[in-house]
């Protein structure tokens, strides 16, 4: 089912592109948006449409097209974890925790 909606979006994006003038801009496009996300512009669609991380290097690399994605919060060791709180006029954070602060000077 999900190649299937991944096929009709890239085919349905496609359509668009009838005129070769827009063919080249739309390929230029791609080009542009891969060599800077490592996604095509029917990736970022995708991406919209099915709410997940779909890139066509992830496929081709063996991975699968789509996937969930990755929580970046999760990626970061405990140790090198920031602790900001609220100051007069921004946010300051410390990579240890102040013992003297408040629940309502947490940022979280």
């Amino acid at each position: 089912m999900m190649l299937r909606m991944t096929a009709l979006g890239t085919c349905l994006l496609g359509l668009t592109a009838c005129e070769p003038s827009t063919q080249v801009m739309l390929t230029g496009a791609s080009i542009v948006s891969l060599a800077h996300t490592e996604k095509t512009v029917g990736d970022h669609f995708n991406t919209w449409a099915f709410d997940k991380d779909c890139s066509i290097v992830q496929f081709v690399n063996g991975e699968e097209y789509c996937q969930e994605f990755e929580d970046e919060q999760s990626e970061i060791p405990q140790e090198q974890a920031l602790h900001c709180y609220r100051t007069i006029g921004g946010v300051s954070c410390y990579r240890e925790p102040d013992k003297s602060s408040t629940a309502q000077t947490k940022v979280y």
